[in-house]
């Protein structure tokens, strides 16, 4: 299958490598019954797992650079918040979100974060943000808004607010959900706390456990001094709002 042109197909930025990629195709019943990998890869390879056969080794590799290219690009793009983020600023936290800014702002990726803090009362305030609209929010100068400027610049940090997706303060017994621009809550028997996407409608996962829903975000969890542990579900966006 060839690479056609200039079509650019940002679902292979999901993935860490291309054994990864052909992976996502595999289901649970092929592993079950056939079990060996190679196995597995060779009929995922061959399109019998998706309506389209799946990229070579080398095709990923091409589709990976093409959808890289279509990024860098908007990189002269004006007015990111992280541009205040001093060069000598090496907060690993901070750099993530740098990471991801533009990515959500052209609706490539849509990103949660889980982050917590401790109030001077001693309550521990926690909660889950929609990062866009968080960041869409202090570019219009929302009333409740995150000063985004001063969190790159220093002066801040994110902390969850009740107008958040989620808002959770135990010792005052305060737990509030609101719907965000991005995501829409959801509470499942089995799962817990979800999140579905209002473009796309992929459902989100936060619970931690592996589960069907996990492949439609990637997870991953960055440790900062002053920020503390900061977790990222990262969603390719299929289908924008």
């Amino acid at each position: 299958m060839a690479t056609q042109g200039k079509s650019v197909d940002f679902s292979v930025l999901e993935f860490d490598n291309y054994n990864d990629y052909i992976s996502s195709f595999a289901t649970v019943t092929d592993h079950r019954y056939l079990g060996n990998d190679s196995t597995i890869k060779t009929i995922v390879q061959l399109g019998y797992r998706t309506t389209k056969i799946p990229y070579t080794a080398e095709e990923y590799v091409k589709r990976v650079d093409v959808a890289l290219e279509a990024i860098r690009p908007k990189l002269a793009h004006v007015g990111l918040f992280s541009d205040l983020l001093a060069p000598t600023n090496r907060d690993p936290v901070l750099l993530e979100f740098k990471a991801r800014e533009l990515l959500n702002l052209n609706k490539i990726l849509s990103t949660i974060v889980f982050t917590s803090y401790i109030h001077v009362d001693g309550s521990e305030i926690s909660g889950y943000i929609d990062l866009d609209m968080s960041w869409r929010n202090c570019f219009r100068e929302a009333i409740k808004h995150t000063d985004w400027r001063g969190v790159f610049q220093g002066r801040s940090r994110l902390k969850p607010m009740p107008h958040h997706l989620s808002y959770s303060n135990p010792r005052y017994n305060v737990v509030k959900y609101t719907d965000s621009d991005n995501f829409q809550v959801m509470h499942d028997h089995h799962f817990g706390l979800m999140f579905m996407h209002r473009g796309d409608h992929k459902m989100i996962s936060v619970g931690g456990q592996f589960n069907i829903y996990s492949r439609n975000a990637k997870r991953s969890m960055v440790y900062s001094p002053k920020f503390g542990y900061v977790v990222f579900y990262d969603h390719f966006v299929r289908k924008k709002v």
